[in-house]
């Protein structure tokens, strides 16, 4: 596995951390999953300890979402719209 990198961190002043990926924001930590996390950054590689936090390596499309896409087309499977029968208008 390649090593973790393009990660940062910001706290807050209510203790909220922020970790950020490459810019955007990956995840949001309070009370004790915030303070464990400081605790772990101080004891091991920060980059890591961003990326296990996250609980990926950043290359999917929307970080720590946890949102999984169905496998159908974009515009659907059609099940929403039933077949409709048009009538042409007499000239």
């Amino acid at each position: 596995m390649a090593n973790a990198e393009g990660y940062d961190y910001k706290t807050r002043s209510n203790g909220e951390v922020a970790i950020f990926h490459h810019g955007k924001m990956s995840k949001l930590m309070r009370g004790d999953e915030a303070k464990a996390f400081l605790k772990a950054v101080d004891d091991t590689d920060a980059q890591q300890a961003m990326s296990d936090a996250v609980g990926n390596d950043g290359q999917n499309s929307r970080p720590g979402s946890g949102h999984k896409t169905p496998d159908v087309s974009k515009g659907g499977n059609g099940s929403a719209h039933a077949p409709t029968e048009f009538r042409r208008k007499s000239v």
